[in-house]
Formats: C-alpha cells, structure tokens, sequence
C-alpha cells in the first residue's frame, strides 16, 4: 500500500508553460534574437532553467548563457504566477489525498524559492516537503533530492508513487527504485512516458485518484 506521492510541478501540478516562454521570449528580444512560439517550449523546459534558456539561445548564441540567464530570473520571477495555475481537478486531488492521509512531496528541477513560491501560492499547506533545484543536490533524475523528499515524508520508496510528466520524471523514479504515475497532460505526451516506462499512465486528474486511492484500499 502506497502511504506517499511526490510530484514533479512544471507540467504535472502546474501548466507554467506560458509564464516559461513569455520570460525567455522576453530575454531573447532584449538581445534581438529571434523568439519561439508557446509550443515549441514543450521541448525546451524539464531539466532545470540553465538547460532551457540552453535551448532557446541555440548554439549559435551560447556563448550570452549566463547574462541571459540573470536576465531570465529576474524576468521569471516577477511574472511566474501571471498565468500559472494548476491543471483541471488537481487542486482538488490534492485536497482529497492530504485529507486521506497521503503524505505529499515536490521533487523538480525548478529553482528552489520559486517552486516554494509557486506551490505555497497554488496548494497553500498541503506538501510537507518541496524540493526545487539547488547547488547542494544534483538536477533530476539524479535520485538525491528524491531520496531526500522520502526521508521528509517518513515514508520508503516501495510506499510512495513518483509522478510526472517527461522521461526526467519516469527516470527519477526508476533511479530511487520506485513506481512511477506519467501523466498525459504535461508538457510532453503519452509516446515518451510509454518510452521512459512508465509504471502507470492516466490521462486526468481522476483516473489518477482512483489509482491512488484504490492502491491504498487494497
């Protein structure tokens, strides 16, 4: 019986697509470089924001990573609630599992302050540990900072889903030996989360619930 769940955010609590790419958009213009469309974003974000403004200056331009990058925070952090918000149903999940007893965990690969920022702002009280990205742990799917999530919700690996939306979550999971749950409507799709292999794959926030909850049942 499964006792803890944690998450990946960007893309699996929170659609913070547009928030991404209209800060990135916006760093690309001051240097008058050419700017992406929502869509292509899907591609670019998942490993951490170093490697996404990687992706958007393209190697052409790598050589402007790190001013770009300051830039990038300081835009990001200003607006990353503008349009940010959870996905359908799972504010509602969330609640019904933190009232069911499941011990609940953020693992991404967001800088640290902003993760705390964007889930305190969006699930206030409900995770009693979040985990963005920071020098002490290395990005996912290295499994530190999941281990370390673990440990926060007192609960082991073979009690807890990891649940996400990219082959970085899937192989976040597979690295700290746990079931992972990919979730279709992320930033990626069902072909590469039935690639990375994915334990389980649900398409809303409610065949999500019944897995969960009818795992703790049995």
């Amino acid at each position: 019986m499964k006792k803890g769940c944690l998450f990946d955010l960007d893309g699996t609590l929170v659609n913070s697509l547009a928030d991404l790419a209209i800060s990135v958009n916006k760093v690309l213009q001051i240097h008058h470089l050419p700017t992406y469309e929502l869509s292509e974003y899907n591609q670019f974000v998942g490993n951490g924001v170093k490697k996404l403004m990687e992706r958007a200056l393209g190697q052409d331009h790598i050589d402007m990573l790190d001013e770009c990058l300051e830039e990038f925070h300081k835009v990001y952090e200003e607006q990353c609630l503008d349009q940010t918000e959870p996905y359908p149903g799972i504010y509602e999940l969330i609640q019904l599992l933190r009232q069911s007893g499941v011990q609940l965990g953020v693992v991404t690969n967001k800088p640290h302050y902003l993760a705390v920022r964007i889930v305190e702002h969006c699930f206030p009280g409900c995770f009693q540990s979040i985990i963005g990205q920071q020098t002490i742990y290395p990005l996912k799917p290295h499994p530190e900072s999941t281990c370390i999530a673990l440990m926060n919700l007192k609960v082991s690996h073979q009690e807890c889903y990891f649940i996400g939306d990219s082959q970085v979550d899937i192989d976040t999971g597979y690295n700290a030996n746990m079931e992972t749950i990919g979730v279709t409507w992320g930033f990626r799709g069902r072909h590469e989360l039935e690639t990375a292999g994915a334990t389980y794959i649900v398409e809303n926030a409610d065949e999500l619930k019944e897995l969960i909850l009818n795992d703790r049942c049995e």
